[in-house]
């Protein structure tokens, strides 16, 4: 009897432990199920304080907020869509259906990126994403940190620098114009990959006017692994649209899987630690040898700055950083815009035909055949104006049309569409709560095309319309191509000078126009790149 009763009491005691298991189970199953519930939805999209701004509804798919719309349609044509339809200030939601904030009112802008900029920060997401190939730059620096950065780098972007640097940056647009002017027979047009060219002529700048360095990347072009550096950045930055890309908008996590495309990625992020750091490491035993002759580009200007309140110089580690924000900024955001304004000024002969026409005044007598652009084993960086009969800083500047065709494609096609902060504390914003954490999205494509600023062709390519006065006086939060405020662009003119002498170099002998049938659009990564690559047809003037 005895066995059989104990029998029985442990088939009880086991039932009754299984049941127990599928109870907690069940618990906690309705327990995370209420969590996500409760969270992503009720509260993201009923109770946050962000749905009381107007906003369109999310959409069908759970958890995607408004991302099917964004990801699907062109940068920034749903932002402009919404703006238009509910105002200045607008909320939508991104993955996950976390709330979000669209600002293009100029006054809350101002309030954003100048008065109270310190107060909103990159997400901590996006500064671990960028840091990886821009380093702790100044890009992605905050606060006290950002402030004393700025204040390190400020010299080096001062204009009597950007005079020196006018030679330093002519070689690499002189050496990809004869590339080109080479390829090409007479009477004949010739198709061309504008979009390669470019960047890598803009990262031989950054070489040369950065560094001192010749990185050769344009006479390099076609042949693999002449220059690491080139390979990274066309690899990092290539026109990668495939779902993984969509679903690490939802998943961060994917991108350190151990896929095909993210070993090449970490091969690339480990070529530019390994060049950079070699970059720095000659500039400062150069520096060592002979600080009173080191010369003035952006790598010996930082190597001579010292720290007022410690009088110390910035540390290996420093310099290396900024030097990573420059290579990867100072080439690709160049480059892109370049792309689009030959592209452009391809469907717009007669203002290319009057740009070279101006070009032509002060670019004329410039000896385009020097050896410094013409010969391959040609290896000094000791180029001067005089060289070449360069035109000076003063002369470039004062060319009305250059400047003007440059900034209205900065205008029509910003090269960084949209970017993003987020509020360090609960505030409010015109007349709306912003609680802390809350994400905040700025876009100049939005703002740069409304029309109750820029007229009825606000969509068009009128470089003209600089010279009128509802552009000449417009809000440096409306128009901003480098954005405005604390956060702005420290290298904007550097930018600028870098565009119009390679933009001057490339239409001053030779003709861009369409390739019939060829569209590209414009969807954001990092920059706003054209999809696929920018090709054109090009000819001998």
């Amino acid at each position: 009897m005895t066995l059989p009763y104990l029998e029985t009491v442990l088939h009880a005691l086991n039932l009754d432990t299984t049941q127990g298991r599928r109870t907690a189970l069940t618990a906690g199953v309705i327990s995370y199920s209420t969590y996500v519930i409760t969270r992503y939805f009720i509260y993201r999209l009923y109770l946050h304080p962000v749905n009381r701004i107007p906003g369109p509804p999310v959409e069908w798919i759970p958890f995607t907020g408004n991302m099917r719309t964004i990801i699907r349609e062109e940068a920034g044509v749903p932002f402009t869509w919404w703006t238009e339809k509910y105002g200045g200030i607008v909320g939508y939601h991104g993955p996950w259906n976390r709330p979000r904030v669209l600002i293009t009112d100029p006054e809350i802008l101002k309030e954003v990126l100048t008065t109270r900029h310190y107060d909103f920060i990159k997400s901590p997401d996006t500064s671990e994403f960028l840091i990886r190939f821009l380093g702790k730059g100044i890009l992605v620096a905050e606060g006290e940190t950002h402030r004393h950065q700025r204040k390190m780098l400020n010299p080096a972007f001062g204009v009597q620098t950007l005079r020196d640097m006018v030679p330093l940056m002519s070689v690499p647009a002189g050496q990809l114009r004869a590339q080109w002017f080479n390829e090409l027979r007479p009477n004949e047009w010739t198709e061309i990959d504008i979009s390669t060219g470019l960047s890598l002529a803009t990262l031989d700048v950054i070489g040369i006017a950065g560094f001192g360095e010749q990185f050769r990347c344009v006479q390099n072009a076609g042949t693999p692994r002449a220059n690491r550096l080139a390979d990274a950045y066309m690899g990092i930055f290539s026109n990668d649209f495939s779902s993984m890309r969509v679903l690490t908008f939802f998943f961060p996590f994917l991108r350190h899987l151990p896929t095909p495309h993210n070993l090449q990625v970490k091969r690339y992020l480990q070529w530019l630690q390994e060049d950079s750091r070699q970059l720095v490491e000659r500039g400062i035993e150069q520096y060592k040898k002979d600080p009173e002759n080191m010369p003035n580009h952006l790598l010996g200007l930082m190597l001579r700055e010292v720290d007022e309140t410690t009088g110390q110089h910035m540390s290996v580690e420093e310099l290396q950083n900024q030097c990573l924000t420059f290579l990867a900024a100072g080439h690709e955001t160049t480059s892109v815009a370049l792309s689009w304004c030959l592209w452009l000024l391809a469907q717009h002969q007669d203002i290319q035909d009057e740009l070279r026409a101006e070009v032509r005044t002060v670019f004329d007598d410039t000896n385009m055949e020097h050896p410094m652009f013409t010969d391959p084993l040609h290896h000094s960086t000791d180029f001067r104006a005089e060289d070449a009969k360069l035109p000076s800083y003063e002369a470039i500047n004062q060319l009305k049309l250059l400047n003007n065709v440059c900034k209205e494609t900065m205008r029509l096609i910003p090269p960084v569409p949209t970017t993003s902060r987020m509020a360090t504390k609960d505030m409010v914003l015109g007349a709306h709560v912003i609680p802390k954490g809350t994400f905040l999205v700025i876009s100049p494509m939005v703002t740069h095309h409304l029309k109750s600023i820029w007229g009825e062709d606000a969509y068009e390519f009128r470089p003209s319309r600089w010279d009128e006065p509802a552009a000449a006086s417009v809000s440096p939060y409306t128009y901003m191509p480098f954005y405005a405020g604390g956060r702005q662009c420290i290298g904007h003119r550097f930018a600028t000078m870098e565009m119009k002498i390679l933009l001057a170099f490339l239409i001053r002998d030779m003709r861009y126009t369409e390739i019939p049938g060829m569209q590209f659009k414009k969807k954001q990564q990092l920059t706003l790149r054209p999809v696929p690559s920018m090709q054109l047809r090009v000819s001998k003037v």
